[in-house]
């Protein structure tokens, strides 16, 4: 085979602050997205190549995931994929792990006869091709391409490594977007089930302001007097706290007294998932009245004395509206009263309105 020539500079010093760019935009993409708007106006510049590309496999390999490239057309890309396990380049990436360029495989003339190239590399007379593997824990997840015509010459070991260290930088990143990829998903998983129990949600995001909250936790803050302005406080953490649970006495818009807990979980992604809580404090019931009661009513008494509606009460205790109201009337009849005030005043001790 013949030995590649060293015929191009030596990016590595002469284009130092391009690498630190390049890499800088590759780490701080968060989607592949984001990765591609990354990579397409600087790997060009870097490596002063006409065609480049890269692709992410499929988590389990069996095909492309994401794709990118640049000044070619869509029926090359679409020739590409479909030629891929059958590209000598790709195949010596896979054996080797390593770089692969077409002119150190084989000679020009063997090059430009074969199956990969008149199926897809002669749309665009790419006479020099490179083909670098993306490797992240030893297992391949993508590959990092460029091409030229016979006019732009042949490309050096140079070269070879300075693509291998933008290899390394991309494996680095499709590792972190395919994290965050799972974490959302857990995370939406999660939330579902969270909404499916009627529980109250908060999340905040690394960088913003603004809190995620779900209904019901608009609900439960709308209900308690400066609701919003407690939320900070609560989310504060210790450093290297994961895991943490926060409690504030807060007073209601109905007057009475409550407890705010919040629990809260750290995800890897630097978000902070918030379940919160209230309880009120309620005054102890006077039991001594509910002995004239069967153990129905009583439950239905002690509901009715925090609060809840005939509804509110049938879905607790899984009974019709009817029935509801109908142990509520008994329950009037048996402490002699006639109001749901009444009722409640007299189970928490309170003296009873005197009739006009």
């Amino acid at each position: 085979m013949p030995e590649t020539k060293l015929t191009r500079p030596d990016k590595f010093g002469a284009g130092s602050a391009a690498v630190v760019k390049l890499a800088r935009a590759l780490a701080e993409a968060s989607s592949f997205d984001e990765l591609e708007r990354a990579f397409a106006p600087r790997f060009g510049r870097l490596m002063d190549v006409p065609m480049y590309a890269f692709y992410v496999l499929e988590a389990d390999g069996s095909g492309i995931e994401h794709d990118v490239a640049v000044n070619v057309s869509d029926a090359f890309v679409a020739s590409y994929k479909r030629m891929l396990d059958a590209d000598p380049l790709v195949a010596a990436t896979r054996e080797s792990g390593g770089p692969a360029y077409n002119l150190d495989l084989m000679s020009a003339e063997d090059w430009e006869a074969s199956d990969v190239y008149q199926g897809a590399y002669s749309m665009h007379q790419m006479r020099h091709v490179v083909e670098v593997p993306i490797i992240d824990g030893g297992q391949i997840v993508g590959g990092l391409g460029w091409a030229a015509t016979g006019d732009e010459g042949q490309f050096s070991d140079a070269d070879l490594r300075l693509a291998g260290a933008v290899a390394d930088v991309l494996a680095l990143s499709i590792r972190r977007i395919r994290k965050r990829q799972q974490d959302g998903r857990a995370l939406q998983e999660a939330l579902a089930v969270v909404e499916l129990t009627g529980a109250a949600l908060a999340v905040s995001e690394p960088g913003s302001p603004e809190l995620r909250l779900n209904d019901a936790a608009r609900a439960l803050l709308a209900g308690v007097v400066e609701g919003d302005a407690r939320l900070p406080a609560l989310l504060a953490r210790s450093p290297g706290e994961q895991r943490f649970s926060r409690r504030a006495e807060v007073l209601l818009a109905s007057g009475e007294s409550a407890v705010l807990h919040s629990h809260s979980q750290v995800l890897d992604d630097g978000r902070v998932v918030t379940v919160l809580e209230l309880k009120r404090q309620q005054p102890e019931l006077d039991h001594r009245l509910l002995g004239a009661l069967t153990p129905r009513e009583t439950e239905v008494a002690v509901l009715v004395a925090a609060g809840l509606s005939d509804r509110e009460i049938a879905e607790r205790l899984y009974l019709s509206r009817f029935t509801v109201h109908q142990y509520v009337k008994r329950i009037y009849r048996a402490l002699g009263v006639d109001s749901r005030v009444a009722l409640t005043r007299l189970l928490l001790g309170a003296p009873l309105a005197s009739p006009d």
